[in-house]
């Protein structure tokens, strides 16, 4: 019976100090996941004002000629970035000495939401002699300011990202700053706080708070404002007795991430804090250890009130004792097989990506590779492809977080993949059901950014839809990123509508994917591989001729020589995917083309017109009035139907028969009709012809045939040319 009590006993404190453990590290989950929320979020407001002002810059240089239309790009940029608070274009002395010795051009939203903005020249103090502007001025590249106190315009505290202008001969001639408002900042952390105390913290005297600090440790955003620019979080914790404090300030200013434990005030405290990167800000959330134990202690309390009660009765009852201690060894024993199977889940992780090399050997016309190389045991990186009906089905994609939450995340996104992708050819449709599903089920505040395509085999037309994933590169004769729309991850809103995109792919160009490991594969010196990095190692492997999986192995070796001997921190996924399509007996030639909407791109059009009429034998008079033509429809194209530069896909189809050359150009601009345009006079001066008219008279001559459609809010350009050898 002693020995009985003993395991009884035993037993009990076992499952006790298990469960409670367990309970602690599942709250402490919750908040990581919060704060890992508010770490992405602020990733994803600062990414969209860099990349705007980064976009903006060479309209900018474009038109430094006109300061009035300066002017009206600054207000552009403040109405499509809802965080953009305001923006301004600081030039140096006597760039304009009409407007005088200085000169800066702002433009700002007002509190009624609307866009205004100025000129400001002798009467505007000298911003020349200010450090920050100094600071911005001397670096090669743009970069973020310390956030400070807007006092002259919106009154709340303000970033602002900084770049260079520059003139036709490279020289720095004005600053871009493009200012982001922290006050969204201070109201989501005190709407999650007040969201934290009002469903997990009812009852506690003591209750989670929120903070942000900058790399050198002052408060960005502290529930006490009076600390705000003022304090630093190292001040704060040499106040204290507790050291703790004291150590994991210096892992702030080391850029790391994790949780402590800390003593203030005489109440014992989880810190946990991440690094925000490109701001190197942290992000930090404080949640009293009452609040982490106390579903553990009650639920401890019941257990050890359960081992009271047991062992009244086995007092009275010892064979029902015996039972009850065989099925608690059961228990135990089934306690520690799913320990043993959440080791087996990596492999199992693992098994549920493609591993085949080719993994369709009976079809010439695609080649496919992906490839995982993970931080740790288990990962949120996924990719996947399958095929039915001449379509290539394919997604690559990213899990927040890490670990094993990350990987059965990583494990429920594929299935949906493979499930969804059988049922429609939509790839906004399935994107959509998959992000219903995933939010139904997402507790842990978990989200998946993702990438899905899918390929038609037999006409080169990859339509495709965007989560928040990193842009893929289209390689051909040269490498591009491809435009993707604005859409939020998998797993966040779920009535959110995902849009579809389109491009054509021509013979052997490559699609090349990759998560955002690769672009953030740091060296020791916490410097990333970058985008920029990536776009010239894919144009110098342009004309390699390589198939997929040498061409990804390409990329992985670049990455690995980049980062040395340093740690990898994240995982790293790419995939390539070569399209050869194979001319059927009889078929017409068929070539296409994707261009950006930049007059930079019309080098590759050259090239592509060029090889069409080599492939056809073409003469070099004929050769050179065909490239000529088809360039100025593309160049008209890309000043008239898209007048504000947005971002957009060009794409230009060739066909050809034995007597026939046909050039088809689709693009989503302005409705634009070159054939109706009146005939220009070539023997007035130029000066006096109307712009665009002559292009489109060396269209008509060059051309035997020209004709114009809309359809489906598409501009249709057919431009066809008697083959001439």
């Amino acid at each position: 019976m002693v020995v009985l009590l003993v395991m009884w006993a035993t037993i009990m404190s076992f499952v006790f100090v298990i469960t409670r453990n367990s309970t602690a590290r599942e709250v402490e989950s919750r908040y990581e996941g919060i704060m890992l929320h508010a770490n992405e979020k602020i990733r994803g407001v600062l990414s969209d004002v860099y990349v705007a002002a980064i976009n903006s810059t060479s309209v900018i240089e474009n038109d430094l000629n006109n300061p009035d239309k300066l002017q009206a790009h600054l207000e552009q940029m403040v109405k499509l970035n809802k965080y953009m608070s305001s923006c301004r274009l600081i030039f140096e002395p006597d760039f304009y000495p009409q407007r005088g010795h200085y000169f800066e051009i702002y433009a700002w939203r007002d509190s009624d939401g609307v866009i205004k903005g100025k000129q400001m020249n002798e009467d505007h103090p000298d911003f020349l002699t200010h450090p920050w502007y100094q600071t911005a001025y001397e670096r090669d590249e743009g970069d973020w300011t310390p956030p400070y106190f807007d006092q002259a315009a919106s009154q709340q505290l303000t970033t602002t990202y900084m770049t260079h202008i520059h003139d036709k001969n490279g020289n720095k001639v004005a600053m871009l700053g493009a200012d982001v408002s922290l006050e969204w900042l201070r109201l989501r952390h005190k709407r999650i706080d007040a969201q934290n105390h009002e469903r997990f913290e009812k009852g506690f005297k003591e209750k989670s708070y929120s903070f942000v600090l900058d790399n050198d440790g002052t408060y960005l955003i502290h529930p006490n404002e009076d600390l705000i620019l003022k304090t630093t979080f190292q001040e704060v914790a040499s106040q204290t007795a507790d050291t703790a404090d004291d150590e994991v300030a210096n892992h702030m200013r080391n850029h790391e991430s994790g949780s402590c434990k800390i003593t203030k005030d005489g109440v014992s405290s989880v810190l946990f804090y991440s690094f925000v990167k490109y701001a190197e800000w942290t992000v930090v959330i404080v949640v009293p250890e009452a609040i982490i134990n106390h579903q553990g202690n009650v639920l401890g309390a019941i257990i050890l009130a359960v081992m009271l009660f047991g062992l009244i009765v086995i007092f009275f009852l010892s064979r029902a004792l015996i039972r009850n201690i065989d099925q608690l060894r059961k228990t135990t024993a089934q306690k520690a097989g799913i320990e043993q199977e959440l080791k087996i889940a990596s492999h199992i992780q693992q098994s549920m990506l493609p591993k085949k090399y080719p993994p369709y050997p009976e079809r010439p016309d695609v080649d496919i590779y992906g490839e995982i190389v993970t931080a740790k045991e288990v990962g949120g990186d996924l990719y996947d492809y399958l095929m039915h009906d001449n379509k290539l089905f394919f997604c690559i994609g990213d899990v927040s977080g890490k670990g094993v939450p990350a990987a059965l995340m990583m494990a429920e996104t594929i299935s949906l993949f493979r499930c969804e992708a059988m049922l429609d050819t939509d790839p906004s449709n399935i994107i959509s059901r998959m992000n219903k599903t995933l939010c139904d089920t997402n507790d842990s505040y978990m989200f998946v950014t993702l990438f899905l395509g899918v390929l038609d085999l037999k006409t080169g037309q990859l339509n495709y839809s965007n989560a928040g994933h990193e842009p893929p590169m289209l390689v051909g004769t040269l490498a591009r990123f491809i435009y993707v729309d604005n859409n939020i991850p998998l797993g966040l809103r779920p009535e959110w509508e995902y849009t579809n995109q389109t491009i054509l792919m021509d013979r052997n160009e490559i699609l090349f994917m990759y998560t955002d490991g690769y672009t953030e594969a740091e060296t020791a010196n916490h410097e990333q591989f970058g985008r920029d990095r990536i776009s010239n190692r894919a144009n110098r492997l342009a004309d390699l001729h390589l198939d997929a999986r040498q061409y990804a192995h390409q990329h992985f070796e670049t990455a690995q020589n980049f980062v040395g001997d340093t740690p990898q921190n994240d995982d790293i996924s790419l995939m390539a995917i070569r399209y050869i399509p194979q001319p059927a007996y009889g078929s017409l030639y068929h070539r296409c083309l994707t261009l950006g909407n930049d007059v930079e791109e019309v080098v590759e059009l050259t090239a592509f017109v060029n090889s069409i009429c080599q492939d056809l034998e073409m003469n070099e008079t004929a050769t050179t009035y065909t490239t000529l033509a088809v360039e100025e429809a593309v160049v008209n194209v890309m000043k008239y139907a898209y007048p504000d530069r947005e971002p957009s896909h060009i794409i230009l189809e060739a066909e050809a028969n034995d007597l026939m050359l046909t050039f088809i150009l689709h693009d989503k601009g302005m409705p634009f009709d070159a054939t109706k345009a009146a005939e220009v006079d070539v023997e007035q001066q130029a000066e006096q012809r109307v712009e665009g008219g002559l292009g489109i008279h060396l269209m008509r001559h060059y051309m035997d045939h020209i004709s114009y459609e809309r359809k489906n809010d598409e501009n249709i350009l057919t431009m066809q040319k008697i083959i001439e050898k």
